[in-house]
């Protein structure tokens, strides 16, 4: 109610500041459209002969644009490109993100915290999260506490997209080991 308020009162100010002074009559009335029956043309005929820059629009005038030829930037990606998108979220639905990190794996670089081991994991997976081999010697509690993980990217030239959610942050570290170490209250 406050920031209704304060927005308000600063949009009367603005108004005050740009409507007529005291003490005068009205404000003038708006320009109007020019007849060109009568006025005559509203713009000067181009002079013949000679480069011709025509002048810049009239306020309110439609203008119509015309796109330019597209040029590639000469930059062209890696067919190889090996990165993802890693989202890390509590409850059983990828919304909302508690966290997420881009992880790069040619070389192994990004927000990730452990970028090298998460990108080892995926190298021996080949690119798929689904396929990471769990860790041996885990041992997690049966409480159920949900969390949904997503990974979005390419690998090798192939989109990659990843849901699942697992029953616990506990058994989400068993399963993908480093790969989705960094979310909130990791066990690691």
């Amino acid at each position: 109610m406050r920031r209704l308020t304060c927005l308000a009162a600063a949009g009367l100010l603005a108004l005050s500041l740009t409507g007529p002074l005291s003490g005068t009559a009205a404000a003038s009335p708006p320009p109007r459209e020019p007849d060109r029956t009568t006025d005559g043309p509203s713009r000067p005929e181009p002079p013949t002969g000679g480069p011709f820059r025509p002048a810049p629009p009239y306020p309110g005038e439609v203008v119509p644009i015309v796109p330019g030829p597209v040029r590639p930037i000469g930059v062209r990606p890696p067919s190889r490109a090996r990165a993802f998108v890693l989202t890390f979220a509590r409850g059983e639905s990828p919304t909302p993100v508690t966290r997420h990190v881009l992880l790069t794996c040619d070389p192994p670089k990004g927000t990730h915290l452990d970028p090298v081991g998460a990108c080892g994991a995926l190298v021996s997976a080949k690119g798929d999260p689904g396929s990471l081999a769990p860790l041996s010697g885990v041992v997690c509690t049966m409480r159920y506490d949900p969390v949904t993980v997503t990974a979005t990217g390419t690998w090798d030239g192939r989109f990659v997209r990843f849901v699942r959610t697992y029953g616990s942050g506990c058994s989400l570290y068993a399963a993908t080991g480093a790969v989705f170490s960094f979310g909130e209250r990791s066990p690691r």
